[in-house]
């Protein structure tokens, strides 16, 4: 059964004022404004295809239960609790995306944990059980229980070098010459570009993205759309001659290569081998 049929849709006929939004169900199709929106992500569609391919994709839709009939309950409720703030969320992948982007600042990934204040996330870092963690970051010292967690935390752009997705991307494109694990793209878009959303992409009914026409109820909310790696070329790919998938992040190739999903590794040599690998990728960055 696919993602999409585990959703009701309700129609509703709408007048233009946005207020009515937020007291909607789920999923809707708006006749007026001719828009499908996604309440659990807070997102707008120009079209039902749109829509459709979203909430097949989005892994923040792959949690629901269905009923016997094959759709959910329209009065269904988000499961997961962000234990930082008062939000809920459909997924445990949507939360989690929540905690590393809104309070990353007292927020530890790699230990699935939320403190009171950055101070306490500090003094957590200091202690003995996260130091105990096999991977450092060359970078800040901070330490993470997998080699994708350290990836993450290097792409994400909240380590105190500086580092973030762009660089990581540069780095991996020297290092890799004979395009091993990155797909032999003519050009890469520029790392120094960056798409930064104004009060002009306001549509009248919400802030629309203007490369893919999704909308969004606040201009915060697609200013970390366009930061994400939604609109990056598919940069990385799988070593495994039977496999081949593909990836937009280095992060997600190293989470599928741990997994051990297609043999192409056992997971303890890929923390052996990041470990050097990494270490190269944090030189090269760093021009030593």
């Amino acid at each position: 059964m696919s993602a999409r049929s585990k959703f009701s849709k309700t129609l509703y006929y709408l007048d233009d004022r946005k207020a009515y939004i937020p007291r909607l169900p789920t999923h809707f199709i708006s006749v007026v404004l001719r828009m499908y929106y996604c309440e659990p992500c807070d997102r707008y569609f120009n079209s039902e295809n749109s829509y459709n391919q979203h909430v097949e994709n989005s892994s923040a839709h792959h949690n629901f239960e269905s009923s016997d009939d094959g759709y959910s309950s329209s009065n269904a409720e988000p499961e997961f609790e962000c234990s930082g703030c008062d939000s809920w969320f459909w997924s445990g992948v949507a939360r989690e995306e929540h905690h590393v982007h809104e309070h990353g600042d007292r927020y530890c990934q790699p230990c699935n944990r939320m403190f009171m204040n950055e101070n306490n996330l500090m003094q957590h870092q200091r202690s003995k059980v996260y130091q105990e963690f096999p991977m450092e970051c060359h970078l800040c010292s901070t330490r993470y229980p997998t080699a994708s967690a350290l990836i993450i935390h290097l792409e994400s752009g909240r380590c105190p070098s500086g580092s973030n997705r762009e660089k990581i991307n540069a780095a991996i494109r020297c290092l890799d010459k004979n395009h091993v694990i990155t797909t032999p793209l003519m050009e890469y878009s520029s790392p120094s570009f960056n798409n930064i959303a104004t009060e002009r992409s306001w549509n009248g009914y919400c802030y629309e993205c203007s490369i893919c026409h999704c909308g969004f109820n606040t201009l915060q909310g697609l200013n970390c759309h366009l930061r994400s790696p939604v609109h990056d070329q598919t940069m990385f790919r799988c070593p495994g001659p039977n496999c081949g998938r593909e990836f937009i992040v280095l992060s997600g190739l190293v989470q599928h290569v741990e997994s051990e999903i297609c043999g192409v590794m056992r997971f303890a040599n890929v923390q052996k081998s990041a470990s050097g690998v990494i270490d190269k990728m944090v030189r090269n960055m760093v021009g030593i």
